[in-house]
């Protein structure tokens, strides 16, 4: 366990004579606390001359910890005696706690080593410190390559040993293997991993990290066809362990780094991919692949901290117009294909279902884009919706339809002009004009019934809407019944 060339006096002092001479001077005959923490220095001396059996005798010392903190557990942990100068284990009571065992005479016999070398051995220094400086010396073995295929791993450089301070047991490598080594080996002792702050949260730092390779290489096996079905099945049940270790700390300082960290990074697990929070939403009357997602039902319990992130409760205005310039942006000019039309309509819709309580005419960083009858999408201000097709289109220069799959109503709630009122009506009356009540105008037109006064009927009710001039136009021409002017009037 210890450096020969270091901690064992050379060959000239191996008199007995002279060995007890140093002795009396102080030389150690037994291996107490302080003697572990040479055994642990042992290694890593070991390590840094290159010694193929670094990792073993790493592994050596980790089964000889993890009996000793066994015992430490059962015996509520060794405290220092001021008077007498240390307390040794050797005592009967201690063997009887023996772990178990498979029965196997290796597996006997190492534990029987064990107990045997532990019983004899006299602890020198406050168990406390014991533990502060043994985290801080690289003597645990680490795996050096993936355990995993597609899990980010820390590079390890040839290092097979590391202090417990970056390490952690392989039940945490799916939360931490980007930044931290995996130990190579098992720990079965709470104690031990408690002592060595295996049982402490890792920082923010580490998880957030974890979080942006988890999906770096999640995408990168996605491009080169290499997704195993029993990675995503492992994600599916790891990511909600990162998201609990992270919502413990919306309501301490780290929050801003939280937010710092994992800032325009897709790291939301939705159950066959990560998304961006900016595309999410826990309500959506829209969902299209990759630009909106609804939150999974299985994250509902992490609320607090998606929201705290930039997970919407649900969509704005505001929202979708990114989104229609993300998908401008990503299409390049292209006409859109049916599916996206169909996904745009839906947008549009929910815009307008917005617009009953926020106006659309705000101030908002993208403009509204509608799809032109080719497909194409345009800012809606260069279009116009098609209430007049009995007209010829050669006076619409510079102007585009929308797309027929949008429809007139729709287009109009959303501010698009129309042909009529673009092409035939002047600015002064395109306004909302006031009209009169259909049932005043059947009970005026009742009134008289003659076709004769038809024209004096016609007056009245201009009178009766406060008009000072009428002007009437006929047109002997016969038409669906439209309002060829002002669209206002057309239910009349």
């Amino acid at each position: 366990m210890l450096h020969g060339n270091v901690f064992f006096p050379s060959e000239k002092f191996l008199d007995n004579e002279i060995l007890d001479t140093l002795v009396c001077l102080g030389l150690r005959t037994t291996l107490g606390f302080t003697g572990l923490l040479d055994c642990a220095r042992s290694v890593s001396l070991l390590h840094d001359s290159g010694d193929i059996d670094t990792s073993k005798h790493g592994g050596e010392l980790l089964d000889l910890l993890d009996r000793l903190a066994y015992m430490l557990s059962n015996k509520g942990g060794i405290k220092n005696d001021d008077q007498q100068g240390g307390v040794a284990l050797g005592s009967s009571s201690i063997m009887d706690d023996a772990l178990e065992y498979d029965g196997s005479p290796k597996e006997e016999t190492c534990l029987t080593d064990i107990d045997s070398f532990l019983s004899s051995s006299t602890f020198d220094m406050v168990e406390e410190e014991f533990w502060s400086e043994l985290k801080l010396i690289s003597w645990c073995p680490v795996i050096s390559n993936p355990a995993v295929r597609g899990l980010p791993w820390l590079k390890s450089n040839n290092q097979v040993v590391a202090p417990p301070t970056s390490v952690r047991p392989k039940s945490q490598m799916w939360m931490v293997s980007s930044s931290m080594f995996i130990l190579d080996g098992e720990c079965d002792s709470r104690y031990l991993q408690t002592e060595l702050g295996w049982m402490d949260c890792p920082n923010v730092g580490v998880l957030t990290r974890q979080l942006i390779e988890l999906s770096k290489s999640y995408q990168q096996l996605k491009i080169n066809s290499l997704l195993d079905p029993s990675f995503d099945a492992q994600l599916q049940k790891e990511i909600p362990c990162l998201y609990s270790k992270l919502q413990e700390f919306i309501n301490t300082e780290d929050i801003n780094n939280l937010k710092a960290e994992l800032d325009g990074a897709s790291w939301v697990w939705i159950g066959d991919d990560f998304v961006s929070p900016n595309a999410l939403a826990f309500d959506s009357p829209v969902k299209f692949t990759p630009y909106l997602y609804v939150v999974p039902s299985e994250l509902s319990e992490y609320k607090d901290l998606l929201i705290k992130l930039g997970v919407r409760l649900s969509f704005g205005i505001s929202d979708y117009l990114q989104v229609l310039r993300r998908l401008q942006n990503d299409v390049n000019g292209v006409p859109l294909s049916t599916d996206q039309l169909n996904f745009v309509h839906r947008v549009l819709e929910a815009i307008a279902e917005c617009c009953l309580e926020k106006p659309l005419f705000e101030t908002f960083d993208s403009p509204l884009l509608i799809p032109n009858d080719f497909g194409v999408l345009m800012q809606a201000g260069d279009l116009v919706y098609n209430d007049a097709p009995w007209l010829e289109n050669s006076s619409l220069i510079g102007r585009h339809f929308v797309h027929p799959v949008i429809g007139n109503d729709l287009a109009d709630k959303l501010g698009v002009q129309s042909v009529r009122c673009l092409s035939l009506v002047s600015d002064d009356l395109t306004k909302d004009l006031p009209c009169m009540d259909y049932n005043k105008v059947k009970e005026l037109l009742t009134l008289y019934g003659n076709n004769e006064f038809l024209l004096f009927d016609l007056l009245e009710l201009a009178d009766c809407c406060q008009a000072k001039r009428l002007h009437l136009i006929y047109d002997k021409r016969e038409h669906p019944r439209q309002s060829l002017l002002q669209h206002n009037l057309g239910i009349f």
